[in-house]
């Protein structure tokens, strides 16, 4: 069972039964708790790249310096922008 639902239930071994309703409850928990945080790091993930091209759109940083704290090239960053809905100004 444990090995089924990847959990470590711990049961007398001269039981013949095992509560299969907890152990799924368990599992679950388990999954959504995981799927949280997971969430949770996708979302301040991608609020931080929101906020870098906001700044590269406000002019506060070069498009190349925002690809530098995104960790992208410059060619990604800017369609990742450009499909954000983000606007690179315009070189003067």
């Amino acid at each position: 069972i444990n090995l089924f639902v990847g959990t470590d239930i711990k049961y007398d071994e001269k039981e013949e039964v095992v509560n299969m309703c907890k152990a799924w409850d368990d599992h679950k928990k388990r999954g959504i708790q995981e799927g949280m945080q997971r969430g949770m790091q996708q979302g301040m993930q991608q609020g931080r790249l929101f906020e870098i091209y906001l700044s590269v759109q406000e002019g506060d940083y070069s498009a190349k310096r925002g690809a530098e704290k995104a960790e992208m090239s410059l060619d990604e960053f800017e369609k990742a922008m450009s499909k954000a809905g983000y606007k690179i100004p315009e070189l003067v």
